[in-house]
């Protein structure tokens, strides 16, 4: 609600509603699974079939393992602190990694007292829900917002209307 309500009512109508996925899954099949597998485990099959409707959410686990260079996508969530199948650090090819311990919207279903996180060094791992991490609003836009201009870099950020 608050960020909604202080970006705005402009930018906040261009945010649709979303229905999030929050059954979550177990350490094994989000921390020990290459992106795609952990897509299918936490949006496709989770633990449970538990939703949540609203306009902002946190990213997926599998969001950050698919942000990174598709040479990186056969390494498990656990291991993005390593390299890829060329050699390159993960975390320098993952334009979400950005240094900071951050929550992502999967929760550990094995544990109710935890949730799935980025930490700082670029791994998805397990914690409890009690830690300070931080958390990067996630959002989607509504189908009438069209693309501009921009390639999404600092110097050319994406435009919509």
């Amino acid at each position: 609600t608050n960020f909604i309500n202080n970006i705005g009512s402009t930018w906040a109508n261009k945010i649709t509603t979303t229905t999030w996925k929050v059954g979550g899954n177990t350490y094994d099949n989000i921390v020990m699974s290459i992106p795609s597998v952990a897509y299918q485990n936490e949006i496709v099959a989770p633990a449970k079939n538990t939703t949540y409707d609203a306009k902002i959410g946190l990213m997926y686990a599998s969001d950050y393992g698919f942000a990174a260079s598709p040479s990186a996508w056969t390494k498990i969530l656990g291991d993005y602190d390593g390299t890829d199948a060329n050699g390159t650090s993960i975390k320098t090819i993952n334009w979400m990694y950005m240094g900071y311990n951050e929550w992502t919207i999967s929760r550990h279903s094995d544990n109710t007292n935890s949730a799935f996180f980025v930490n700082s060094t670029g791994n998805v791992l397990g914690s409890n829900v009690r830690s300070d991490n931080g958390v990067r609003p996630s959002f989607n836009l509504e189908s009438s917002v069209k693309y501009v201009s921009g390639s999404g870099s600092m110097s050319d950020p994406v435009r919509v209307n």
